[in-house]
């Protein structure tokens, strides 16, 4: 295939746009980067950014064109993660993105540049194909304005109202601000005290949806007879990967439950195999729970969390979806529920 013909299958991909950094993906050389930026038929938006002449030039193309031009490992950061997140009150006016401190590349052409210390992988997920914090790590990013003793009450209420915003839209869970309070502070990160003391009011599972599904799990084992799930835990290696809904208090093993309506979309589905994938790769077998298995389906629900345990007994870090899975059954790495499971 010629270059251009990679260039422009990469572009068709990412609304058109294709980063320098994302060369050696579509095994390119500057040499072809120029002679692209001179041809015509690409517009260069920054040096680090080109963009398919004629492609429509929409929110999401000024958005990723930011993240592209800052770098590897950047996302959308702060009020521009939130207004893409779809929270009311934020705007993409001025496109603030975000890339690790220790990422070396040169300052960005378009946008606002933060470098963070303490962005990891797992505060980025992808919305629309644009790389963005995670709801709750943009709102710590606003939680900062409030770090000092004079603006702690307006931050309190301020803050407060964004949480319970972000979580009746189900872009947070208390358990998950509970999780990012612990390892933030750990870090000294600026905004801690509030942020403590707001989870500290939001208790995990005492939202509705969180411990209506954790019961709703537990009691389907227990009528089934089979052995208990721990709530809650905090798993991963020397670097920890996140909250799991449940484990099992003595294998290797994860217990999701994931909604058809905020995990059937791409990115959610790559957000979820990648979370799924880093458990595997720390040794866990992965079970994933679908809601309306949950409430649909009980004895599927328990069969699947059955062979789950049989996995992980014999060391198997693979994954297995509950019959409601609505992810097409292709190359993923994800293994689905067989047959005789079904039911």
């Amino acid at each position: 295939m010629h270059w251009e013909q990679r260039f422009r299958s990469r572009a068709a991909q990412q609304e058109g746009l294709l980063a320098i950094h994302q060369l050696d993906e579509v095994d390119a050389s500057t040499t072809h980067w120029h002679r692209a930026a001179r041809n015509g038929r690409w517009d260069l938006w920054s040096p680090r950014v080109l963009h398919l002449r004629g492609t429509p030039v929409t929110d999401a193309a000024r958005a990723l064109a930011r993240v592209h031009d800052a770098g590897p490992l950047a996302a959308l950061h702060a009020g521009t993660a939130l207004a893409w997140l779809g929270m009311p009150g934020f705007t993409l006016r001025t496109i603030l993105v975000a890339r690790p401190r220790e990422v070396r590349a040169p300052a960005p052409a378009l946008g606002v540049l933060h470098r963070l210390r303490d962005l990891r992988p797992h505060h980025v997920i992808v919305v629309r194909g644009v790389p963005t914090e995670t709801a709750l790590r943009a709102i710590w990013a606003e939680a900062e304005r409030y770090a000092t003793p004079r603006l702690h009450e307006v931050g309190l209420e301020r803050i407060g109202r964004l949480l319970d915003e972000a979580h009746r839209r189900k872009l947070v869970t208390w358990a998950g601000l509970h999780e990012m309070v612990g390892d933030i502070q750990r870090r000294g990160r600026s905004g801690t005290v509030l942020m403590r003391e707001l989870a500290a009011a939001r208790p995990p599972g005492s939202s509705p949806t969180e411990s209506r599904n954790e019961e709703r799990l537990e009691r389907i084992l227990d009528e089934a007879g089979a052995r208990p799930l721990l709530r809650q835990v905090v798993v991963g290696g020397h670097e920890p990967i996140g909250r799991a809904d449940h484990r099992d208090p003595d294998l290797p093993l994860v217990v999701e439950v994931n909604s058809l309506l905020y995990h059937t979309a791409p990115s959610d589905r790559a957000a979820d195999e990648l979370r799924y994938r880093r458990m595997n790769e720390t040794g866990f077998t992965v079970v994933v729970v679908w809601e309306d298995d949950l409430w649909g389906q009980p004895a599927a629900v328990v069969r699947t969390i059955a062979e789950g345990r049989r996995r992980a007994r014999a060391g198997e870090a693979i994954v297995l979806h509950t019959p409601s899975c609505p992810w097409p059954d292709d190359d993923s790495p994800s293994l689905w529920v067989p047959p005789r499971l079904a039911g």
